[in-house]
């Protein structure tokens, strides 16, 4: 149970950033504008060095196969967790939810979190999450909540950054190239700045989000619930058919799921007119609620998966 206590140090440490940016909110210290500059340099700039970073010169055979692995897993994965999710929300009200239930926040949560918690070796498996989701997010997510088929991006794939420091940190793993030290220095640094940055940006969006009105709707807690009770849930009972020689795999797949809901769902949602204060309140609370969830599934895991 030692990688509970670890999330547990490590949940601590994300909510008093989290606090921090809600507080610089609400003070006037950082407005709108500014927690979508926040969100961009984490999207642009540290998320991708996080991701390259973590690649250079390190990847083993082992790992490669690995991927394959979960890379399976991840499809299979999504695919039920969408019929779950239609099984479960039906009404054409309940869109926000299903989509809270199917897509997790991979980049700015699961990716410094697992390196944090699991090392540094893990966000090689979850880089392979970030990939299907960002594929997921930028197909089927965005046609759920623009109800149009026409909205869909796979242009928007080929220039996302998380894609693109993925497919760099494979031609650098595989080759063994390293990057001159001043550069290298300056990736890791960056790197280093993406979990500040992405909990300041996370307490903003909850302090953005209209909390005491959202609290009144149903919708709220089913659509928290569905991400952070429900999503794991499949995803545990799933994994217990896979091997336990693969239990950074399982790890890795459990904790992004167990992640809040993507923060494209506002972004979304304010870009096709769908509720957008809704969508930022469900980020900011799940955001803030799965500080807890995440290292409760997480230690129900390492028993339920040893039955």
């Amino acid at each position: 149970m030692a990688i509970v206590s670890v999330i547990f140090g490590q949940t601590m440490i994300m909510f008093l950033i989290m606090l921090i940016g809600f507080l610089c909110f609400r003070v006037g210290l950082i407005d709108e504008n500014g927690s979508q500059q926040i969100s961009n340099v984490v999207i642009y700039i540290s998320n991708p060095a996080l991701l390259l970073n973590s690649f250079i010169g390190k990847l083993k055979s082992s790992q490669l196969m690995d991927g394959l692995d979960i890379l399976v897993l991840l499809v299979i994965m999504m695919l039920v967790t969408i019929v779950i999710a239609k099984l479960l929300f039906r009404k054409p009200s309940q869109m926000l939810v299903r989509f809270a239930l199917i897509f997790a926040n991979l980049g700015f949560i699961g990716l410094p979190l697992s390196k944090a918690v699991l090392g540094t070796g893990s966000v090689f498996y979850m880089s392979i999450f970030v990939g299907v989701s960002n594929f997921s997010l930028w197909t089927y997510g965005i046609y759920m909540i623009s109800g149009d088929r026409r909205t869909i991006q796979l242009k928007k794939l080929v220039v996302n950054p998380a894609i693109l420091a993925l497919v760099f940190g494979l031609i650098f793993a595989f080759t063994g190239v390293q990057l001159p030290h001043v550069l290298g220095t300056a990736v890791s640094d960056l790197a280093n700045m993406n979990l500040p940055l992405v909990m300041i940006a996370m307490g903003c969006y909850l302090a953005e989000g209209d909390i005491r009105n959202a609290l009144k709707s149903r919708d709220l807690y089913e659509a928290v619930g569905a991400r952070l009770i429900i999503a794991p849930l499949i995803v545990m009972i799933m994994l217990k058919a896979v091997p336990n020689n693969l239990m950074l795999v399982k790890e890795v797949i459990l904790l992004g799921q167990a992640t809040p809901v993507a923060a494209l769902m506002a972004i979304f949602s304010k870009t096709f007119k769908k509720n957008y204060l809704f969508s930022t309140t469900v980020v900011g609370l799940t955001t803030l609620c799965s500080l807890v969830t995440i290292p409760i599934f997480m230690g129900v895991a390492q028993w339920f998966w040893k039955l």
